[in-house]
Formats: structure tokens, sequence, C-alpha cells
């Protein structure tokens, strides 16, 4: 088609038809521009296409790592939302009972509250869709992106957590049980108005904790259900 229009410009330019050269000018610079757009749309397609691609594979590598965390939470709920309620009743158990008389169940408490549970979350692929979305910023990022900040404030308030509770109630009890067997050498630690502050001071540590990991988890299957929503398309 190109050729066709140089053959009429030469013969228009050889007869001194200058109107009728710059009409077919036009023509070839007309030829030119639209298949310049046609080769700029078809590649913006395909650049969309393959970018959709990547984003599905980057939302199905989201979910296995979502349902992860899940899946590990899950195992963690009973114990994480019973604690704090046993850390009171050891509390008013201290405060009310003469402990020597009650070794059996000093025993069960400790048992129940020796634990200690720190929380870290694989998130690479979490951290990637925010990061690659941060130009057109969706009400689904904005969804994983509440995600990220609890898991990461989950994370720091758990190590914070248990770095107060080693340091203010495990490690006062060393010299004092025997931590496979359980087995008590001295109640005196049980006595002191000081372990039993501890004791409240853990409480309040743990409530928080535990309000959290709620709202982390929450929040963790509010994504689930939201991933699964946009892999149906």
């Amino acid at each position: 088609m190109i050729n066709f229009f140089r053959k009429i410009r030469k013969n228009g330019l050889k007869e001194g038809k200058v109107t009728k050269y710059l009409l077919y000018a036009l023509g070839e610079i007309l030829l030119v521009v639209i298949g310049i757009l046609i080769a700029l749309w078809i590649n913006n397609k395909s650049e969309n296409a393959k970018a959709l691609d990547n984003e599905k594979i980057l939302i199905q590598k989201l979910e296995e790592e979502n349902k992860v965390n899940l899946n590990t939470m899950k195992t963690n709920i009973e114990y994480r939302t019973e604690l704090p309620s046993i850390l009171e009743d050891f509390s008013q158990f201290l405060a009310s009972q003469p402990v020597e008389e009650k070794n059996d169940l000093l025993v069960d408490f400790l048992d129940e509250t020796l634990q200690t549970s720190t929380y870290s979350y694989p998130r690479i692929n979490l951290t990637n869709y925010i990061n690659l979305s941060n130009s057109y910023y969706s009400d689904f990022t904005k969804e994983l992106t509440i995600l990220n900040d609890y898991q990461k404030s989950l994370e720091q308030i758990s190590e914070k957590g248990a770095e107060i509770k080693i340091e203010n109630f495990i490690t006062p009890l060393k010299s004092e049980i025997d931590f496979n067997s359980l087995q008590i050498a001295s109640y005196d630690i049980f006595k002191s108005l000081e372990f039993k502050n501890n004791i409240i001071l853990i409480t309040s540590v743990e409530e928080e904790i535990t309000r959290q990991f709620d709202q982390t988890y929450n929040q963790a299957k509010r994504v689930d259900s939201l991933i699964a929503e946009k892999l149906k398309y």
C-alpha cells in the first residue's frame, strides 16, 4: 500500500500536480500513523494480558501463604483465647489459697501458663502484591495492607510479651520448680507480693496479645474469602 502511494507521488510530481501529491503524501503519513497505533495497541494488549497472568499467579501464591498462616493460628486459638482467664484465675488462687495445701491445682496452673507463644508470619507474597499495586490502590489492596499491619503488630507485641513473661514469671520460678516434672521445691515465690503483681502484669499483656491475635485471625479469614472471589474470574 505504501509503495502504491509512492508511485502516485512520483507521477504527481512529474505532472506538476502538487495538490494531488500532497493528498497522497498525507495518505501515506496517515497509513504509517495508523500502523504505529495498531502496533502499540497490540503491544499494550499483550502487556496487559501478561500483567493479568502474573497477577493471577501472585494471588494464587498469596492464597497458599495466607492459608498456611491461618492454619498455624487455628492450632493456637484455644490456648490464646483461654490464657488470659487462666492467668486471672491463677492470680485469684494465689491471693486466696494456702498454696501448699492445693499442690495439684497449683501444678495445673503452672502447666497451663508456662507456655510462651510468639508469632511470625511468612508474608513475602503479601508484601509483593501490596508493592505491585501501589499505583492502583484498590479495596483488595487495602484489606491486604490491613492484614500486613496486623501481622506486624502481633509479631512485635508477642515478642515483647514473651520477654516480659520470661523476666517476670519464668525466670523467678527457675530455682523453685522443676520445669520437666513440675515438682515444686519451694512455695515461697508463690506467696510473695512481687510475684502476685507480676501475674497481674502478665495477664494484661496477654489480654492485649489475644485481642491482636483475634483481629489478625479475622482479617486473615476475610482476605482468604476475598482471594477466593478474585480467583473465580
